[in-house]
């Protein structure tokens, strides 16, 4: 289905803020554009940019909003149906091709702002040479987040580089009688990302190893990497770094635990100081670093393929003003908008607009003996939460890293069979 015109002034003929739609649209009144996301993926800026376009246009927007760990589900499910949403959120990415995209996916390749995606942008919206997500997040990856002052309260003069120096930080930590980690244990995705950025070490070592997991011929299972970075999490548990019952931790209250100054480090992305600082201005965003997770001796950086990006249904029956919609958002002015709200977003996916470059991402980078996609992002059929559940079983029954590495493998399995 061909996008509706768009009326475009001589002055901005050419230029990004023509492409991006910086002009009057001409909108078809009166339609109603489901989108369906994740509770975490849609922010107070999302709905009052969709606010702005209902006033603009005369289309409503109807919000589909699941529980995190549901989402995934809801959305598969929904999409067999033929009830999808005219818009649905996934991960950008591999991820994509857990839903069909040639069944489900618009192909938007032919829309204005297309042109405007910078590289890692355009890379983790392509499938098939098909351009498939309107992409507004950013590259980012996770690493350990260490509060500056508490290190140099507790005499750490040197950022960790391996297991045994970050234990080392740790024990200096306690000794001051802070905890040395944050960590969100009821969120079974987050213990997920721990494992999820150490697979880039692996890939490192074994270029070809995601592709060999891609197509069914490599496992996770003999990764004996893995399996100690694994075990050594629970040696991290056991020596009190994570502090008392860390399973009943929330990841919603990690921004305010940080900013209290009474834990050292946090698995996080490299945005994330902005949001503490939001909390306290008494701790600016400079007051962290960030090193890579060095479980295993671990020395690379996870990063992702984008984050979170919005498909149009092929079934969609408003493809046009779906359409309109997206070039409301592509605007200059409502880019613009969406990033200054966005703390926790980095550099922009589109060129020319504002993002956010944190102090964090640069110090993690340039500690980092490279980089490369995190497994959530470049591994097939893996998901945080159910390798997060996975995990608690180490914490709760005893079981092995090898243990963790041989479950996920068998759940990613009927995937490939289907």
């Amino acid at each position: 289905m061909k996008n509706k015109k768009v009326v475009m002034t001589a002055a901005v003929a050419g230029a990004m803020t023509a492409v991006l739609l910086g002009s009057t649209a001409v909108y078809a009144e009166g339609d109603t554009i489901t989108i369906a996301a994740g509770a975490g993926w849609v922010k107070d800026i999302d709905k009052e940019l969709a606010a702005k376009y209902e006033e603009e246009s005369g289309n409503k927007i109807e919000w589909q909003v699941s529980p995190d760990d549901q989402y995934e589900n809801v959305l598969g499910s929904k999409l067999a149906v033929g009830e999808g949403a005219d818009i649905f959120y996934t991960r950008s990415g591999v991820t994509m091709q857990k839903y069909q995209p040639d069944k489900y996916m618009m192909d938007l390749s032919d829309q204005e702002w297309v042109i405007h995606y910078v590289d890692w942008a355009k890379e983790g919206v392509t499938y098939n040479d098909k351009i498939l997500q309107f992409q507004t997040w950013s590259v980012d990856g996770w690493g350990i987040l260490y509060n500056k002052d508490i290190f140099e309260e507790a005499g750490i003069t040197e950022v960790p580089t391996d297991f045994a120096s970050f234990k080392d930080a740790c024990d200096k930590v306690l000794a001051i009688g802070k905890t040395p980690i944050y960590e969100a244990g009821a969120a079974q995705w987050h213990l997920g990302v721990w494992l999820s950025g150490l697979t880039t070490q692996t890939e490192a070592d074994n270029p070809g190893f995601y592709d060999g997991l891609n197509d069914n011929t490599q496992t996770l299972a003999g990764q004996e990497g893995l399996a100690t970075a694994l075990d050594q999490m629970v040696e991290l548990n056991d020596a009190g770094y994570f502090g008392d019952d860390f399973m009943a931790n929330t990841w919603e209250d990690a921004p305010s635990k940080m900013a209290s100054g009474d834990y050292a480090m946090c698995v996080t992305y490299t945005t994330f100081p902005a949001e503490v600082e939001a909390i306290n201005p008494d701790m600016p965003a400079d007051t962290f670093g960030m090193f890579p997770i060095p479980l295993n001796d671990n020395t690379t950086f996870g990063v992702s393929a984008g984050g979170i990006g919005r498909c149009v249904n092929k079934d969609t029956k408003v493809a046009d003003a779906v359409y309109d919609y997206l070039n409301f958002l592509a605007r200059p002015e409502n880019l613009t908008a969406y990033y200054e709200a966005r703390l926790d977003l980095g550099p922009c996916s589109l060129n020319d607009i504002p993002g956010n470059v944190p102090a964090a991402y640069e110090d993690v980078m340039a500690r980092a003996s490279s980089s490369g996609l995190t497994a959530e992002d470049g591994i097939l059929y893996w998901d945080n939460t159910q390798v997060g559940n996975l995990m608690q079983g180490m914490f709760v029954s005893g079981t092995s890293g090898a243990d963790v590495l041989q479950g996920i493998d068998d759940l990613r399995q009927p995937s490939f069979a289907e």
